[in-house]
C-alpha cells in the first residue's frame, strides 16, 4: 500500500499551498460601488494630476508672503480685498502686490498668491480691507496639484483586494466600471451520521451542524462565493458521489469529518473512489494534524476534522490562502507578526498554540486557547512550535516569537 505524504511541520502545508497551480478566474466589470472586497485585474493609473490645481487648505485669506514679511503685532500689514473665491470657482481672479484674496477650503488658489492665512489669524476691516500681525510662509495652507496622485501614477494595483480607501482614490480620477477577477465557488460539506440541519427537530446522540455556517462565513470573507452542500452520512459510495457532483460546478470542496483513522472514516477512500489525487494526508502536529488535501482535475477537496477547532486552524492555515489564490489576491499568504507570549498554556501544544490578541503597554501579547474554545470565541493568532521551545523562558524573558495573524 502507498505510503502518503504527510507534512511534518504547519510551514511545509502552507509551502505546498503556494505551489499549487490555479486557473486563472473570469474578469467581471462592476459598477464602482460595488467592488469593495474584490479583487482588481489590472492596473488602474492616474491620467492626470489629483486634484489637478492648487487648493486652499483653509478658509482664509490667499496672500502673496512678500507683502507679510514685515508684519508684527505692533505693526500689522493691511491688504486690500478684490474678491471672494469658493470652492468650484473658475476661473480665478489673480492676487496682485498689496491685494489678497478671501478664499475657501478647496478653492483654486489664485495666480500670484503663494500662501493662505486662515481666517483666525487675520483682522479684517470691514469688507475689503484685513490686516495681518505676522508673516507666513511660502506654500502655507497650499495643497499641490499632484498632491493626491501624479498623471501616471499607480493608483490600485492588479490583484490587490479593493478597500473603501481605494475606491475612494478610483473616484477622484472619475472611475465608473471596475475590472475584478471573478469570485471562485466553493462547496461545503459535512460528514457524520450523527448531524442534523437547522430545523429538524432535536434528537439524543445527533447535534446540529453548526461547522459548516462557520466555514461558509469565513469562506465568504475571503472572497469565495459558499455554497453549503448539506450533510453526507458516513458511506464512502455516496460521500464520493457528491465529492464528483459538487466539484462539477465548483473550483474547491471543503468538507468535515471522517478524516481520521476511526472504523466510520472514510473520506480518504472516497476520494481516492472520485478519482481525486492526494497531496497530502495530514500533518504531524497537533491540534489540525487531521486534515487531507487533495487534486481532482484542476479542482481540490480540503478535508478538515470534525473536531471544530482544528478544522477551523487548518481553514485559516491553508484553506483561506487557497481560495485568496483563486481569487488572485496578491496578499493571499497569511500574515505573520511579533508577539510575545502572556502565559503558558494548560497543556503543552505539539505544533501549534493558537490564542487571541492584546495590546498592553504597546506590547502585542498572545493569550492561549484552549482547542474547546475556538468553538466558542474567534482566535487571533497560532503560534507555531517546533516542540524545543522552553515557553516558561519565553514568558519570563518577554522574548518575540513569529505568529500567523488570523484575525
Amino acid at each position: 500500500m502507498t505510503t502518503l505524504p504527510i507534512a511534518q511541520t504547519i510551514r511545509d502545508a502552507m509551502r505546498i499551498i503556494g505551489t499549487l497551480p490555479v486557473p486563472v478566474p473570469e474578469i467581471h466589470t462592476f459598477p464602482l460601488a460595488r467592488v469593495v472586497d474584490r479583487v482588481l485585474a489590472k492596473d488602474i493609473h492616474a491620467p492626470f494630476p489629483v486634484p489637478g490645481f492648487v487648493r486652499s487648505r483653509l478658509d482664509g485669506f490667499a496672500v502673496r508672503s512678500a507683502d507679510l514679511e514685515t508684519a508684527t503685532a505692533d505693526h500689522p500689514v493691511e491688504l486690500g480685498v478684490t474678491a471672494t473665491v469658493a470652492a468650484g470657482t473658475w476661473p480665478v481672479p489673480a492676487v496682485t502686490a498689496g491685494c489678497c484674496v478671501r478664499i475657501m477650503a478647496g478653492a483654486p488658489v489664485p495666480e500670484g498668491a503663494d500662501a493662505v492665512v486662515g481666517f483666525e489669524d487675520a483682522r479684517p476691516d470691514g469688507d475689503t480691507r484685513v490686516r495681518f500681525a505676522a508673516p507666513v510662509q511660502a506654500g502655507a495652507a497650499l495643497g499641490a496639484a499632484d498632491i493626491n496622485a501624479r498623471a501616471g501614477e499607480l493608483l490600485v494595483g492588479r490583484g490587490m483586494r479593493l478597500t473603501p480607501v481605494h475606491t475612494g482614490m478610483l473616484a477622484s480620477i472619475g472611475t465608473v466600471n471596475v475590472p475584478v477577477y471573478s469570485r471562485p465557488r466553493v462547496a461545503v460539506l459535512s460528514t457524520g451520521s450523527e448531524l442534523l440541519l437547522a430545523g429538524m427537530p432535536p434528537s439524543p446522540g445527533k447535534i446540529f451542524n453548526s461547522g459548516q455556517a462557520m466555514i461558509c462565513g469565513l469562506l465568504e470573507d475571503a472572497g469565495a462565493i459558499p455554497l453549503p452542500c448539506g450533510i453526507a452520512r458516513d458511506d464512502v459510495d455516496s460521500i464520493a458521489q457528491t465529492m464528483y457532483l459538487a466539484l462539477r460546478d465548483n473550483t474547491v470542496l471543503i468538507t468535515t469529518g471522517g478524516v481520521g483513522h476511526g472504523d466510520y472514516d472514510c473520506i480518504r477512500e472516497a476520494m481516492h473512489k472520485a478519482g481525486a489525487e492526494i497531496l497530502l494526508a495530514g500533518g504531524a502536529f497537533r491540534p489540525g494534524g487531521n486534515f487531507t488535501l487533495a487534486r481532482y482535475c484542476d479542482k481540490y477537496i480540503l478535508a478538515l476534522s470534525g473536531a471544530p477547532g482544528s478544522a477551523l486552524i487548518i481553514l485559516h492555515l491553508l484553506g483561506i490562502p487557497l481560495v485568496r489564490r483563486l481569487t488572485c489576491d496578491s496578499n493571499w499568504e497569511v500574515r505573520e507578526v511579533d508577539v510575545l507570549l502572556a502565559e503558558v498554556p494548560a497543556r503543552t501544544p505539539q505544533g501549534l498554540l493558537p490564542g487571541t490578541l492584546s495590546l498592553e503597554g504597546g506590547r502585542a501579547l498572545l493569550h492561549p486557547m484552549p482547542q474547546l474554545a475556538l468553538e466558542r470565541q474567534p482566535m487571533d493568532l497560532i503560534l507555531p512550535l517546533d516542540g524545543t521551545e522552553n515557553l516558561q523562558e519565553l514568558v519570563d524573558e518577554k522574548r518575540p516569537v513569529r505568529a500567523f495573524l488570523v484575525r
